[in-house]
This record gives C-alpha cells, structure tokens and sequence, in this order.
C-alpha cells in the first residue's frame, strides 16, 4: 500500500470519530426520552380513557430531550412560601377566639372592690365593699347557707356563702377582688378558720381577678384582758 492510500484511512478513522462524539449525546437524549415515554404510560391507570389522537411529544421549536412541564394537581398541598396561581400565598387563617373563651376582667378595664373574709372555727362571714370600705357591694355568710350551727364554719357553708357573694359583686359590674383574711384575733385564735381558704379558691374561679390577699388579724402587741374576772366566768 502506498503512503497515499494510508493516510486517506486515518482521515477517514479520525472522521468516524468526530462524527461519533457529534451523535452520542442526541443519542442519549433519545433515550432518556424514550424512558420517560414509558414510565409516563406505566403510569397512567389502567381504565383511563384512550384518546383519539396522541399529542405530540415536543414542540417543533424545541429541541430533542426538553421535559414538558406538568399541570398542577388541583388539591395538592403547596410548600411553604409557595404562591398559588392567582400569585396569592399559601397560608393558614389563624383560628379567631370566640369572646366567650375570654375571661370577663380581660375584656375591658378592671373595677376593683375589697372581699373582707373573717374565718373563725364557727362560721365564715364575707362582705364585698368598694375601695373605701364604705359601700358594701354584697355580703354572705355560713349561717345562711346551711341550717346546723356545727355546719357554719365548714368549708362546703365557705365555699357556697363565697358563690353568693361574687355573684352578687359581678352583677355590680365588679370585676377584681382584693381578699383580706381575718381571724378572731386578740385573746381568740390568730389563725383563720377552716372556710378562709375555700373562699380563696372559690374567688379564683368565678371568673374575676384576684389581686392582693392580705392577712388583717388584730394582733396584740403583748396581750388582751380576757373576760371573766380574776376568779374566771360563773357558770
């Protein structure tokens, strides 16, 4: 063979290649193309109607291998951030609070009143006044709630004399209380009775605020005289 002869086979070698590399990647785009052709008819149901005429795969201005967008699912969920056709945002209404869920002393402005609670082993008196004392709201007591004396000073006769009283107080447009306990005190007891702490918690949850809750006991600063002479009480 000449050198002639020889070197046209090794310009028709190098053109082969060229050629080759020019046609890999449509080739691969076909294929891909193709692939997805078949998981797209893998994927539609089997009771689908079949349609008349098949749309075309691409465009013509398009080129080979382009993926055709998707139509959006009409109820798929949208992710945060993502806007809706109409260019509106996806979000949530936040739930509205009902005015009946709202306690009453934080639907407007506080009226204030004073509960004075005296607690002794034989009954609980409550007497609901304004700041100064001078105007009693309401009032109730363990004696006019249940008919025995031994029941007076109970915690049930507490609970329900304090039901009256900031019923009576609420329908007066009261909406906080400050508690003040007081026991007999002076030569009696210095500690209150059974029914002072079922008055606070009975307040608590009647719907009204509770500000301060003081101790007001009269307590001596050495001692008081009891009664009964030096020789005690004649029986």
């Amino acid at each position: 063979m000449s050198e002639k002869q020889e070197e046209k086979k090794h310009e028709e070698k190098a053109h082969e290649k060229a050629a080759e590399k020019t046609h890999a990647p449509k080739a691969a785009a076909d294929e891909k193309q193709k692939h997805a052709e078949k998981t797209a008819a893998h994927a539609t149901p089997a009771n689908a109607p079949a349609t008349a005429t098949s749309a075309p795969s691409s465009k013509p201005d398009e080129p080979k291998g382009a993926v055709t967008p998707q139509p959006a699912v009409a109820g798929a969920a949208t992710t945060a951030g993502a806007t809706t056709p109409a260019g509106t945002a996806a979000t949530t209404p936040a739930p509205a609070t009902t005015p009946s869920s709202i306690p009453p002393y934080k639907r407007g402005p506080l009226k204030w009143a004073i509960a004075h609670v005296y607690s002794s082993k034989n009954d609980t008196i409550i007497t609901i006044t304004d700041l100064s004392g001078a105007e009693t709201i309401s009032k109730a007591s363990g004696g006019m709630i249940v008919k025995a004396d031994r029941e007076e000073g109970k915690p049930y006769a507490a609970m329900q004399a304090a039901i009256k009283a900031v019923e009576g107080a609420k329908n007066r447009g009261i909406t906080g209380l400050h508690i003040r306990i007081r026991a007999p005190g002076g030569h009696g007891s210095l500690t209150p009775g059974a029914g002072a702490q079922s008055v606070v918690r009975t307040t608590a949850r009647m719907g009204v605020r509770v500000g301060k809750i003081e101790d007001v006991t009269p307590t001596p600063t050495d001692t008081t005289k009891r009664p009964g002479g030096r020789r005690g009480r004649r029986v």
